[in-house]
């Protein structure tokens, strides 16, 4: 590493080692008289980050993504979201919806807070002024499918008519 101008201490090294190995980030392998780090299971990404990328997949332009997004977020959790939780999705963009009113707001930080999420009093909330039933249903599905390995369940052809 001093080669590449890096000058730490090993010390200093295997403090941030057992560090990344405390938060799961690196697994500790002991191979006498030595330990080895290596990284552990990818990390799993959060609701946020998944509603984000099949907004994405499922929309023809940004602007869509990100109406899609508030809009199945907001249904999900049957409360307004934050620019902080928006944020989280991977959409650069600011949320697309209307801003909620002072109650609404109140009452869902009040609700994050208590389960121990902590939302900025500057943060606002937004209100989705689109509905997409058949693409959060869609992205419900293809979460509940694919993320719990049930896509092997599922019949890939739609019955066109009744089987009466």
């Amino acid at each position: 590493m001093e080669k590449r101008g890096y000058k730490f201490h090993r010390l200093i090294l295997t403090g941030y080692l057992r560090a990344l190995a405390d938060m799961k980030i690196l697994k500790e392998r002991e191979v006498p008289p030595a330990k080895i780090y290596l990284p552990a299971k990818v990390r799993k990404k959060d609701i946020y980050e998944i509603v984000g990328e099949r907004a994405l997949e499922r929309s023809t332009s940004s602007e869509e993504a990100n109406e899609i997004s508030l809009f199945c977020l907001s249904k999900l959790f049957g409360r307004v979201i934050f620019e902080e939780e928006f944020k989280r999705t991977g959409i650069r963009d600011e949320p697309t919806g209307k801003i909620a009113t002072t109650e609404e707001r109140q009452e869902a930080k009040k609700f994050l807070t208590s389960t121990g999420f902590k939302i900025a009093n500057s943060n606002r909330a937004f209100i989705p002024q689109r509905d997409f039933p058949e693409v959060y249903l869609e992205i419900l599905e293809s979460i509940i499918n694919e993320d719990y390995g049930l896509s092997h369940l599922v019949k890939e052809t739609k019955q066109t008519r009744l089987g009466i």
